[in-house]
């Protein structure tokens, strides 16, 4: 019998355990292409069932050659990529499954895949994916008694666990810091009784507010994405009340708000940081004459106490040092994430974790109301896997085994809330890694 074959293409933060279960849950050969080949060797560890392939997008030849030998296609690299392993995956007739939120370039392909019949499968990860679940979970119980929906938020997170939260940045990294910080830049929009509310990617911290999970504690939220496309698939009124939202400590969001409004996510112009100070770089921001009173000219900029939390945090990050930047080259962005990686990464006894919370109001014949809550909270283990790791990989890699068996067998491009038969089988199997939801139900 033939071994079956998935490509894996990218090497990053969140693909180990993804091949992982791949190759010992499913006992599929893993074709793993990425950039940097020693990042993909050190996933496939030598083992036998697999294999590292150094590929990068002016590499063509190579995509063509790992998908065509393969099965079925895992794209796991930075959004704008997803479109070449597509193309490739058309070319040859593999279905492709991805973590990443639809791109419009990949979405213009349905047609050609539903003709092709391959499955584009996106939005299979923790937010975007399993929020989706749950939220399925809890619409089909609503819909099987009768009621009708008149709110629905719903939460994601990847955070320190509770007794690791020790920093003032209340943040720590489990996941490609660079993606945290452009998806922190993205608009979103959410629905109020229907009507559509729109928030520029640069006023995302402006608009942010506090979330209670009994049981868990009081988090800020603030909006994530654009709702309008979920709503018909799933099968809400019109006049439905929809947010989707992530959940950070307390803090986070002023933060964010002040870094970017010091320039400090800007990563499109590189600059040449060779002999320059911290101190210096930070003056610079603001158009400071002296490095002599930084933090108050940094206080005057944004308008706030000179004894305020953001110039703490600033200076615990050592961005008012008088010492020379750690690298030569790079953006604003780049200085910033140099001195966060250096203090806001993980220990190796340390833990992360994963909270999503779906929260539906639902109006029952009689008039009766409800509200219906889901919520999953998993940590990550000491020396080993993050949970932001597994929650990412495990559904990809078990859509692809539902997949390959057959149990699966849409196609076009299509995401979990376009395919309803998808949220069951993977939430009974994601249970059993301990990612499961606890559901309660609060008469009103």
């Amino acid at each position: 019998m033939t071994m079956k074959k998935v490509a894996v293409i990218g090497a990053g933060w969140m693909t180990k355990p993804l091949v992982d279960y791949l190759m010992e849950k499913c006992g599929y050969y893993v074709i793993m292409a990425n950039r940097t080949l020693s990042k993909a060797e050190a996933v496939i560890a030598g083992r036998p069932r697999g294999k590292a392939v150094r590929w990068s997008t002016d590499q063509p030849e190579i995509l063509d050659q790992v998908v065509g030998e393969a099965d079925l296609a895992i794209s796991m690299v930075p959004k704008p990529v997803h479109i070449h392993v597509a193309r490739a995956c058309l070319r040859h007739g593999k279905h492709m499954l991805t973590t990443a939120y639809e791109i419009p370039e990949v979405v213009a392909l349905d047609q050609e895949a539903r003709q092709k019949g391959v499955l584009i499968l996106n939005e299979l990860g923790e937010v975007p994916g399993m929020d989706h679940m749950g939220t399925q979970l809890l619409l089909d119980e609503i819909k099987r008694d009768g009621g009708r929906v008149i709110s629905l938020d719903s939460y994601g997170s990847g955070l320190p666990a509770f007794e690791f939260n020790r920093n003032p940045m209340g943040y720590k990294f489990s996941w490609d810091p660079r993606t945290v910080f452009v998806a922190a830049q993205t608009p979103a929009a959410y629905l109020k009784n229907g009507r559509k509310i729109e928030v520029p990617g640069d006023k995302l911290f402006e608009h942010f507010w506090l979330v209670d999970i009994e049981g868990l504690g009081t988090f800020e939220s603030y909006p994530n994405k654009d709702v309008e496309k979920y709503v018909k698939p799933f099968g809400l009124d019109d006049s439905v009340s929809f947010y989707r939202g992530l959940l950070r400590f307390s803090g986070y969001c002023n933060n964010m708000r002040y870094m970017l409004a010091l320039g400090l996510l800007k990563s499109e112009e590189e600059e040449d940081l060779e002999d320059k100070t911290y101190r210096q770089f930070m003056a610079s921001l603001v158009d400071a004459g002296t490095t002599d009173d930084v933090e108050q000219a940094v206080a005057r900029y944004l308008a706030v106490d000179g004894n305020a939390d953001i110039l703490h945090r600033l200076r615990w990050l050592g961005l008012f040092e008088d010492r020379p930047i750690a690298i030569r080259k790079g953006t604003n962005l780049d200085v910033l994430l140099d001195r966060m990686l250096a203090r806001m990464s993980y220990e190796p006894h340390e833990k992360d974790m994963i909270i999503l919370h779906i929260d539906i109001l639902a109006e029952f014949p009689g008039g009766r109301r409800e509200r219906r809550l889901a919520t999953m909270q998993v940590e990550g283990t000491p020396h080993g896997e993050t949970a932001m790791s597994r929650a990412v990989a495990l559904p990809p890699a078990i859509a692809a085994k539902l997949v390959m068996e057959g149990t699966i067998q849409a196609t076009g491009a299509r995401m979990p809330p376009t395919l309803p038969e998808l949220h069951k089988p993977m939430l009974e199997e994601l249970a059993t890694y301990g990612f499961e939801f606890k559901r309660r139900a609060i008469s009103l």
